[in-house]
């Protein structure tokens, strides 16, 4: 049976679903391995996922777009004249080691972020803490301020601290073990959680680095829940009944540039060739029969983005384009870097892979691990990498400014006030990155598995799934 598209950014319950019950442990899935767990580094949707499980924003994003208060206690308080912003904080809000959250903490863990993610709090000039709350001076005007504040890069951690080894959030899960080696994350219910405690006392995220891993383990009633289909094969029917549910395409999926060969990657000239040559239309078939956008922005169209029109490759404008670059690419092997446990990635750098030798461009496919796929991108040693944006689906400020971000460009964070013509304007100059899709996540579950949904941003709400009866086996298997 095929659920409607669910998009609720609270996470709340259905209220058709039976009544929940608390207690049991559900086996979930991210896509990818989570490089960290702290929040101002978060990059990809499952740091984002784990980070939002671990810890707490001052808002959320609601079903209609809107920030709603969560450790905040109401919404900003903007002083124009004075250019200031008083945020008021929920009070008897713990740590996950029982000590209390303070103001200073709050405003700790911003400062942090506004200097360490930078396009976040672009507009925001310094932070400092108050009796009841914080209150942040601003550089410039924003409407997008309570937003901004709701992405896991504004988390609320310990003294405003990196969490090092041990995380320490106010989440509706504590961190009990990160296997990475086994690929497996196991969290446990914080009874605490001033928002209420989760129904199910453990959870295991897992992830997976081949094609149909993920599906093999569902399949063989292993896992509760799966994002890669139900069986390892066309028609394969699960040991247990399955249901699906589908979020909102709220992931981006990108082509990334390095300075291996900055004269080369560097081009406007090369980037709008690559983006000009790639058949839009062809990353449509890349998944497991989820929701697939083409796109040529960084923005949705629930954002404000125009739909696509042309979604077949220019080859004679992207030719033309090429001929204006200033070095001689033709010369080079380029190196498409894709992570080990985004297998789909692989299809992705394939197709761009195509589009390279479309130009008379020589490339390959290097397939590394999540961390050195960081690595490399952060430090600009690589040629191209297959990236991944996770923002809430309406937020268009949001979105330009993870864009520009994402490929290393801090144009937009040192304007401060957002402009969306001026973005679209310096991104088409720029172009920092080559956006290729919109996709939304579609999960599997169990039956017995009940509460399945996904927030404003794409992102699993594990926080309120339950389990109620048993599974029921799938009949006629055979």
């Amino acid at each position: 049976m095929r659920s409607l598209l669910v998009v609720v950014a609270l996470c709340a319950v259905a209220s058709a679903e039976s009544r929940p019950h608390y207690g049991g442990s559900v086996e979930g899935t991210l896509l990818g391995a989570p490089v960290t767990l702290d929040p101002p580094y978060a990059r990809t949707h499952a740091d984002a996922t784990v980070i939002s499980l671990v810890y707490d924003t001052l808002y959320r994003i609601g079903p209609d777009g809107v920030p709603v208060p969560h450790l905040a206690a109401a919404l900003p308080v903007v002083d124009p004249k004075l250019a200031t912003v008083k945020i008021a904080l929920k009070k008897g809000v713990a740590f996950q080691d029982g000590t209390p959250m303070t103001p200073q903490d709050v405003a700790a863990s911003l400062d942090r972020a506004r200097t360490t993610a930078k396009w976040v709090l672009a507009p925001v000039k310094s932070i400092a803490a108050d009796a009841d709350g914080i209150e942040l001076v601003l550089a410039a005007p924003t409407d997008d301020l309570a937003t901004f504040l709701a992405l896991p890069q504004t988390a609320i951690t310990k003294a405003g601290k990196s969490p090092g080894t041990r995380a320490i959030g106010s989440g509706p899960f504590q961190v009990v073990s990160l296997d990475a080696p086994r690929h497996r994350l196991t969290l446990k219910a914080f009874d605490e959680h001033f928002a209420g405690r989760p129904y199910v006392d453990e959870l295991v995220l897992r992830w997976y680095d081949t094609p149909d891993g993920e599906a093999r383990r569902f399949e063989t009633g292993n896992a509760q829940m799966s994002a890669r289909g139900v069986a390892a094969f066309a028609g394969g029917q699960p040991t247990f009944k399955a249901e699906d549910v589908e979020g909102p395409a709220a992931l981006l999926v990108f082509v990334g540039f390095g300075r291996l060969h900055p004269d080369v990657l560097g081009d406007p000239a090369f980037r709008h060739a690559l983006d000009l040559v790639l058949a839009r239309s062809g990353f449509a078939g890349i998944g497991w029969g989820e929701r697939v956008v083409p796109t040529r922005l960084p923005v949705p169209i629930e954002a404000g983005a125009p739909p696509l029109v042309a979604r077949s490759g220019d080859v004679t404008a992207a030719t033309d384009a090429l001929a204006h670059a200033k070095a001689a690419v033709k010369s080079l092997t380029l190196e498409i870097l894709v992570e080990d446990t985004r297998p789909d990635d692989k299809e992705v750098a394939e197709r761009v892979l195509a589009g390279l030798d479309q130009l008379g461009i020589h490339a390959k496919i290097t397939v590394v691990t999540a961390q050195v796929l960081r690595d490399r991108a952060l430090a600009g040693k690589a040629d191209l990498w297959i990236g991944q944006l996770a923002e809430p689906v309406t937020a268009q400020a949001a979105w330009w400014a993870a864009a520009f971000a994402a490929g290393g460009d801090d144009t937009l964070a040192k304007l401060g006030a957002f402009d969306a013509a001026t973005a679209a304007k310096q991104f088409d100059a720029r172009l920092p990155i080559v956006p290729l899709m919109f996709r939304s996540i579609r999960l599997w579950h169990r039956t017995d598995v009940r509460g399945v949904s996904f927030d404003a941003s794409g992102r699993p709400c594990f926080a309120d799934i339950f389990l109620f009866g048993a599974p029921v086996p799938t009949h006629g298997r055979p």
